[in-house]
C-alpha cells in the first residue's frame, strides 16, 4: 500500500495529517527526537510538539523521558486493535441509542424489511432463522428447499417446527417428536415459501429458480414482530389450515416446559396435546397495559381465520388470553408456557 493511502486511511480513523505523518515517520525511524521526525516527515518545527502530544494522548506514540526526549510509536496491532474494539462499542451504542430514539416517538421498534439478493444467500438466511430460533419455527416451502434446510432442522430438537409441504413420503430426519408436518392442500402453496423464527426473523420469496446458481434470485428478509406477527397470521390461514396434517406432534415425549410464541401455535399444539393443560402466560393486560405473568390452566381455545385465543383459568376466574395485537381478549399473551 502507497504511503499516501495510509495516511488517507489514518485520516479516516481520526488521525490528522501531520499526526499519520508523524506515526509513519516513527515507524520508519524508531525512537526519535523531535528533530529528526521534522527533518524526515517535513512537519513544521513549530507544530511537531503539539503533533506529538495529540499522538499521545491518542495512544499511537510512547514519550521516553529523558534529555533529550525520544517519541516512540506504538505496536501498530495493539493501538489499531484498540481504536477497532472503542468504534465497535461505538457502533453498538449508537445502535442502542437511535432505536431508543425511534421507539420514543413511534412506541415500538425500528421495522427491518431487507432485499436477498442470490439462492445461496437464500439458503443462508433460511438456515440463520431455523440455527437462531429459540421457540419456534414455521415453514412452509416445497420440498425441494425443505432437503436443503436438512442439517438445520435435524440439529434442533429444542423447539417445535410446523412444515408445510408438498409431500410424497415422510422422510426419517422428519420423523421427530417436535415436528408437525402437513401435505400441502387446496391453498396455493406454490405461490410463495415463508421460513418463520419465533418473531426474531422471517425469510419470504416466490418460486424457486430453475438454475440455482443464478445471482437473479430474490428473497425479502423481516426483522419486526408486527410485521412477522401478520405473516404467522397467514401461515396458518392461506397455508397450514388448507393442508392435511400428516404427522401430529408427540406432546407427551417432548420436555417440558414448552414454550411458544404465537398463539395459533400453541392451539395447533394443544389439539395434539389436549386440554386442560396447566400453563405460564406472560404478557399485558389489555386494559391497564401492565406487564403480567400468570399462572393457571388453560381449559378452551376458540380459533377461526379472524379469532384464536384461549380460556385461562387463573385464580378462580377465566380469562380470554389472545396473541400479540390483541384488543378483544382480557390478556395480550406474549408468550404460552405449557408446563406439564
Amino acid at each position: 500500500m502507497k504511503e499516501e493511502e495510509i495516511i488517507e486511511k489514518l485520516q479516516r480513523l481520526g488521525l490528522t495529517k501531520y499526526e499519520s505523518l508523524a506515526y509513519i515517520t516513527l515507524l520508519k525511524l524508531g525512537p526519535s527526537k523531535a528533530t529528526d521526525i521534522t527533518k524526515e516527515s517535513g512537519i513544521p518545527h513549530t507544530r511537531v510538539y503539539d503533533v506529538l502530544s495529540s499522538l499521545h494522548r491518542k495512544g499511537f506514540v510512547d514519550v521516553m523521558h529523558g534529555s533529550p526526549r525520544l517519541y516512540k510509536p506504538v505496536n501498530p496491532e495493539v493501538v489499531l486493535e484498540k481504536i477497532k474494539e472503542d468504534f465497535i462499542e461505538d457502533i453498538e451504542n449508537l445502535k442502542v441509542a437511535f432505536l431508543d430514539l425511534y421507539r420514543e416517538v413511534h412506541g415500538e421498534d425500528l421495522p427491518e424489511i431487507w432485499t436477498i439478493q442470490g439462492f445461496d444467500n437464500t439458503v443462508e438466511r433460511a438456515e440463520y432463522v431455523i440455527r437462531t430460533a429459540n421457540h419456534e419455527v414455521l415453514i412452509n416451502t416445497p420440498f425441494e428447499f425443505l432437503k436443503l434446510l436438512k442439517g438445520e432442522i435435524r440439529a434442533r430438537k429444542d423447539i417445535v417446527f410446523v412444515i408445510i409441504s408438498n409431500f410424497d413420503e415422510i422422510p426419517d430426519w422428519l420423523k421427530r417428536d417436535n415436528i408437525i408436518l402437513a401435505r400441502t392442500g387446496g391453498a396455493p402453496w406454490l405461490m410463495a415459501s415463508w421460513i418463520i423464527g419465533d418473531l426474531n426473523y422471517a425469510l419470504f420469496f416466490g418460486a424457486l429458480p430453475r438454475d440455482r446458481r443464478r445471482e437473479k434470485f430474490y428473497s425479502f428478509w423481516a426483522k419486526s414482530p408486527k410485521i412477522i406477527q401478520n405473516y404467522m397470521h397467514w401461515f396458518y390461514t392461506i397455508y397450514l389450515d388448507n393442508s392435511e396434517i400428516i404427522k401430529p406432534l408427540d406432546y407427551e415425549s417432548l420436555p417440558k416446559p414448552l414454550s411458544l410464541v404465537n398463539i395459533r401455535t400453541l392451539i395447533t399444539v394443544l389439539k395434539m396435546a389436549g386440554m386442560p393443560r396447566k400453563a405460564e402466560i406472560v404478557g399485558r393486560m389489555i386494559d391497564t397495559k401492565e406487564k403480567v405473568t400468570l399462572d393457571g390452566t388453560i381449559v378452551d381455545y376458540e380459533y377461526t381465520p379472524l379469532t384464536a385465543n384461549i380460556t385461562f383459568k387463573y385464580n378462580g376466574n377465566e380469562l380470554k388470553v389472545g396473541g400479540i395485537g390483541s384488543y378483544f381478549e382480557d390478556v395480550e399473551g406474549e408468550k404460552f408456557i405449557l408446563l406439564e
